[in-house]
């Protein structure tokens, strides 16, 4: 009986996107036990993209052998302006969805509590909830990509404002007369620094006959600039591209200059795929612009860091979303994760439960996995990608089993990775690492290397 009342306090959290649609499903503490994507309909009437949403939630719940009676309520993420009390998409860019009272037409196919909202401001709910911004008071999210959306949230809550359109920041007005957003406006945020906006710099450049290995990654002119691309052009030392990149780094921490002047929040939190890609050079001169700041504060606040959930955020956002609209609060249920207990056994063996496994591996709250070659053997240092998998589940601390010594080596690239996510690295020799693990209380997560 117990099973059966658990399983009926499940969510789904839906990111509805211009070119994918990504369903999740989730206990209330945020575990999540499956999520599907796949592709939005690029043709059709507006029915046809909300059959295709309702599809991909039956399709999930069947991938993972739940009935729709065990769920409780669904969250929608849509990128636009929606009307949350009316259950209607008011705007939506690039989607056929503007003006759909889409709650009401979900219902044919999912009969269970529905709650909508704007996928940014999901998005930061979500790394509120169990990403970056867990342990802050306020945070304000400003996710870069195309375009860049915000979210604002404090007091235990989104700030959505009065007509549903608080939060977006990307048109902030931060160059009078300055280039045409797309919301018509001139001047936006969103038109000096998003990644379109950065394409349009990087092509002028060209076209007035600068030299880039941008033309070479991106093809002939109706090639997008995509981040990856980007961070290509970066790592090769591109004058173009390192130009463009630091100017819109420089205009987002003049913006962010602005927000915390006027919300003052906890956390400055940066995401989105230019982020993602990108971040290692951007989000150092966006800190330094904002620790510049000459009106000082009574406390300290204003923190510049990275998201942690990157691609999932939105969707758990939604599940947190769907949860505060059957009246549950989701972080009352945000739990930390049941961390198996690390055990040194005789002759250095280790254990995992009943498990044991040798040097290399990571423990958290997923459980134990292999680590093939943490370290880089040419500089002895921690591997990016490793650091990169070990923050993956949000850990306050990750615990390093270092060896005799107990120190570990970071290149510039780990130290940033981990400054930004918020994340304290602790290296200690194995015996000190795992007792340390074991008594931590709060999301952490240990790694072992090899011995030496």
């Amino acid at each position: 009986m117990a099973e059966s009342r658990k399983k009926r306090r499940l969510y789904v959290g839906v990111d509805v996107g211009g070119t994918k649609i990504q369903a999740t499903l989730a206990r209330p503490g945020g575990r999540v036990l499956a999520s599907n994507r796949c592709a939005t309909p690029r043709e059709g009437e507006p029915i046809d993209t909300v059959k295709a949403i309702a599809d991909a939630i039956l399709q999930l719940l069947a991938d993972a052998k739940t009935a729709k009676k065990d769920l409780s309520a669904v969250g929608l993420a849509i990128p636009g302006v929606c009307d949350v009390d009316a259950g209607r998409v008011v705007v939506t860019p690039n989607m056929n969805l503007t003006g759909v009272e889409i709650v009401r037409l979900m219902r044919k196919w999912i009969d269970v509590p529905i709650a909508l909202g704007n996928d940014v401001n999901c998005g930061t709910l979500g790394e509120v909830w169990l990403g970056t911004g867990r342990q802050a008071s306020s945070v304000v999210g400003i996710f870069v990509g195309t375009g860049i959306g915000g979210g604002v949230f404090a007091d235990g809550k989104l700030h959505r404002g009065s007509r549903e359109s608080a939060g977006e920041i990307g048109h902030l007005v931060m160059e009078i007369g300055g280039p045409k957003c797309g919301c018509g406006s001139l001047g936006c945020f969103e038109a000096l620094a998003s990644r379109t906006a950065m394409e349009r710099d990087i092509r002028a450049a060209v076209a007035g006959g600068r030299k880039s290995i941008i033309t070479e990654l991106a093809g002939d002119g109706s090639g997008l600039i995509r981040s990856g691309m980007l961070r290509k052009a970066l790592s090769a030392g591109d004058e173009v591209v390192t130009e463009v990149m630091r100017k819109a780094s420089e205009v987002m921490g003049y913006a962010c200059l602005s927000i915390r002047h006027l919300v003052d929040p906890e956390v400055l939190l940066f995401g989105g795929g230019v982020i993602e890609a990108c971040g290692h050079f951007m989000l150092p001169i966006i800190e330094r612009i904002v620790e510049s700041d000459p009106l000082t504060g009574a406390r300290p606040g204003g923190r510049v860091l990275e998201s942690a959930l990157g691609d999932d955020a939105v969707a758990l956002g939604a599940v947190a979303l769907a949860q505060q609209a059957v009246g549950r609060s989701p972080f009352r249920k945000a739990k930390t994760p049941k961390y198996p207990k690390v055990k040194l056994r005789a002759g250095g063996k280790v254990t995992v439960g009943r498990r044991a496994f040798a040097a290399g591996a990571l423990v958290d709250g997923d459980g134990i996995s292999a680590v093939c070659d943490p370290i880089n053997a040419a500089q002895g240092r921690l591997r990016l990608k490793v650091l990169r998998r070990a923050c993956q589940g949000c850990p306050s601390v990750l615990f390093v089993a270092a060896g005799a010594d107990g120190e570990v080596k970071l290149d510039e690239r780990g130290q940033m990775l981990l400054h930004y996510r918020d994340v304290d690295l602790r290296a200690r020799p194995l015996r000190k690492a795992i007792r340390a693990y074991n008594a931590y209380k709060d999301r952490k997560a240990l790694l072992l290397l090899p011995r030496q």
